[in-house]
């Protein structure tokens, strides 16, 4: 389930692109609401404050009527949902007053059937029975287009029982009869005007002068004080590390679909997705760090979208590393990069501005993480964290660029950067990195260890920071170098006292690289990735036509994304093809007998695994993969169900176990009972000196990174 989280919970960050300066200009906008839920309707005046002359061209949602205008307005084009206006060139005066109404429920019919199969789905902007949500990208707020930001102040009546939030903080709330009376305020620029409602139960805690707000459609106080305690560790712990909270408040909403929304001063969580046991430890901090980066810190997207690396490098990453698996995490980027990114999907993270796809997703995030890490690796923690706690005091509440980080590492190591970003942020790509020509000779009592590392690259040689990890015999620490590469290829020669007996390099995977088959498992995400499929059809099987309405419905989904796929049967084919991924389906497939997962991993991977892959091969629904045997570039995946009729479900719900080795289901709803991942067997990285050496690696103490989180 946790790759299922992590899909769910990539943030959705809904912030306008905005063509941005460092210097950012805002309106004031100071607006009076009234809003009828069953009509779906909002009458909104809206009394702006210009910052100057030039403000002349803004967005409105096209579904919104503007009944009366201070001055002369014209319609100039349109574009989705919001329409376009020109204020006159003549305009005398800084502040101008709009009165707008109509009806806003996009997607309502959607949001009101939607199922968690479905909960991708999402809304422009609606209000109805079920919730409000406005937000940035509803345009309910004129959008001026030279106004980065804006500032603003909301008056607003509702029905009584309905609860409000907003970013702004609540100045005040009065019932009178059965309308209630909010006022909110907003004095910081920021990217968006939301509004938030649901008839909601509201629970608080002050935490620092900061008010902690959780917002159930149903009561649970326990589930509330789950997310109050949680908050307060976070806090504390992103006070430490970077600075004072932006906001005076922070709210968690109980959204009415199942979002993951990192909003400005607030996140919007499904019901389903907030009750999950472990998604406060580990997206929601994700979540609350976002107050930092994009919505408080805003992003230049002209520039490129820094905010989404850096801050799962800080939530997802730092929660992994305090465990000790920040390897594990950081190895599962590079496979991400290695697997989805190819030259023709590829581009640097300065163009990054959403994720659309896990190419796009394995550059925004997992690359610019990596180039946040090998900053860390490089300069230390300290320097690390000083750079950006003050990038974010001096572009709080401004629009910032992968210029403005630069910038503020340069002025924390007193270095030129301008190599680093120009090769890890403007330049798409990555290298491998090979060990080669690995020699051990002894004069006298000095042992000199000698070894080449190349690296392959597409236009030119990387400047590189490579650590390479040396074991010695009767030398229980092991020894890390630091070695730089910024050729083809380099050879390099250590002396040693005592023998050395074994050479990984980067094995904590400290360096932003393209993955070399032999150093990850087979997982899901290796044929996912690729770019030319065979699938194996069981023709003499009963299920032999649910096995092919699959292989068509994946021909028609991944075919559009640029996947060349063949479909053959089983008794039309000699051989396993070992130029491209192959699915084999089907137990009862001629070509079932060469996956012998128990022959290939049984001699490293526990009984208890192999035992269960046996038991749903035989009973229920096992799927897992292994390199191909004939070329293991490639990878072969394996699906066999005893439940035909079941064999459609898996559609589209392997992307959501693309990690993975192995994922194995259970019953007519396919319920996950097993998921994990074959152990590495070789690695073309690690290097056994004199492998008649009987040695326990296990015993040897292992450098690790220094603890961003201790």
């Amino acid at each position: 389930m946790k790759q299922v989280i992590y899909l769910t919970f990539t943030l959705i960050t809904l912030i306008k692109f905005c063509t941005a300066n460092t210097e950012s200009v805002y309106n004031q906008h100071n607006l009076k609401v009234k809003l009828n839920i069953q009509e779906s309707f909002i009458d909104v005046v809206d009394s702006i404050k210009l910052s100057h002359s030039e403000m002349n061209v803004f967005y409105l949602n096209s579904n919104l009527s503007i009944y009366e205008s201070s001055c002369e307005l014209k319609v100039i084009g349109s574009e989705y949902n919001y329409n376009k206006y020109k204020l006159p060139a003549n305009l005398n005066s800084d502040y101008i007053v709009l009165k707008y109404k109509g009806i806003i429920a996009d997607n309502r019919d959607g949001i009101q059937h939607m199922t968690h199969a479905t909960m991708y789905e999402s809304t422009n902007g609606i209000i109805f029975e079920k919730g409000i949500y406005l937000a940035g990208q509803t345009y309910w707020v004129p959008d001026f287009e030279l106004a980065d930001l804006k500032t603003f102040t909301i008056d607003i009546e509702i029905a009584k029982g309905w609860l409000l939030t907003s970013q702004g903080n609540i100045i005040s709330e009065e019932i009178k009869d059965s309308t209630i009376y909010y006022s909110f305020r907003m004095d910081q620029p920021t990217n968006q005007v939301c509004l938030i409602g649901n008839r909601w139960t509201k629970y608080t805690e002050t935490i620092n002068n900061i008010d902690i707000n959780v917002y159930l459609i149903n009561e649970d106080k326990v589930l509330a004080q789950r997310y109050l305690d949680a908050s307060s560790d976070y806090l504390n712990l992103y006070n430490n590390l970077i600075g004072e909270f932006p906001y005076l408040k922070f709210d968690v909403i109980e959204n009415f679909w199942e979002t993951g929304y990192g909003m400005p001063s607030f996140t919007l969580l499904g019901k389903r997705v907030m009750r999950f046991p472990w998604i406060i430890d580990t997206s929601y901090p994700h979540e609350l760090l976002h107050n930092y980066w994009g919505n408080s810190v805003y992003v230049d997207y002209n520039k490129g979208n820094w905010c989404e690396g850096i801050t799962t490098y800080m939530a997802d990453h730092l929660l992994k590393e305090k465990d000790g698996d920040g390897h594990v995490f950081r190895r599962a980027q590079l496979k991400k990069y290695t697997d989805y990114v190819n030259s023709e999907n590829d581009f640097p993270p300065s163009q990054f501005k959403s994720k659309h796809d896990a190419a796009s997703e394995a550059i925004g995030y997992s690359k610019v993480l990596m180039a946040n890490h090998m900053l860390r690796i490089k300069y230390g923690t300290d320097i690390f964290l000083k750079s950006y706690a003050n990038f974010y005091q001096n572009h709080k509440f401004k629009i910032a660029s992968f210029n403005d980080i630069e910038n503020s590492f340069e002025k924390a190591t007193g270095e030129n950067l301008d190599n680093f970003f120009n090769q890890w942020i403007n330049s798409e790509g990555a290298p491998t990195i090979n060990l080669n020509r690995v020699k051990v000779k002894r004069k006298k009592e000095i042992y000199t260890l000698n070894f080449e590392i190349a690296q392959s690259y597409q236009n030119k040689p990387y400047e590189l920071d490579i650590p390479v990890y040396v074991y010695l015999k009767n030398n229980m620490t092991v020894e890390r170098k630091a070695l730089s590469l910024s050729e083809p290829d380099h050879s390099y020669s250590f002396n040693f006292t005592d023998k050395p007996v074994r050479i990984d390099i980067d094995p904590l995977f400290d360096v932003m690289r393209k993955l070399n088959r032999d150093e990850v498992p087979p997982t899901l995400s290796q044929i996912l990735g690729s770019n030319k499929w065979t699938i194996i059809l069981p023709k003499s099987s009963k299920a032999y036509f649910h096995y092919k309405n699959l292989a068509i419905s994946w021909s028609r989904i991944y075919s559009e994304r640029g996947i060349e796929i063949k479909m053959v049967n089983d008794n039309k084919i000699e051989k396993i093809p070992t130029d491209c991924s192959v699915w084999i389906l089907g137990a009862e497939n001629n070509f079932a007998r060469y996956l012998n997962v128990r022959e290939k991993y049984n001699s490293v991977e526990s009984e208890e695994i192999l035992s269960k892959i046996d038991s749903l091969n035989k009973n229920e629904l096992i799927v897992f993969t292994i390199p191909n045997p004939e070329n293991e570039d490639e990878t072969i995946g394996y699906i066999n169900s005893n439940n035909p009729s079941i064999i459609g479900q898996l559609n589209m719900k392997l992307m959501h176990y693309s990690n993975f080795s192995y994922v194995g289901f259970e019953g007519k709803s396919l319920k996950n009972t097993l998921k994990g991942n074959f152990p590495v067997l070789n690695s073309s990285l690690k290097y056994i000196i004199d492998d008649k050496e009987s040695i326990n690696w296990s015993e040897y103490n292992f450098p690790i990174n220094d603890i961003m989180y201790k």
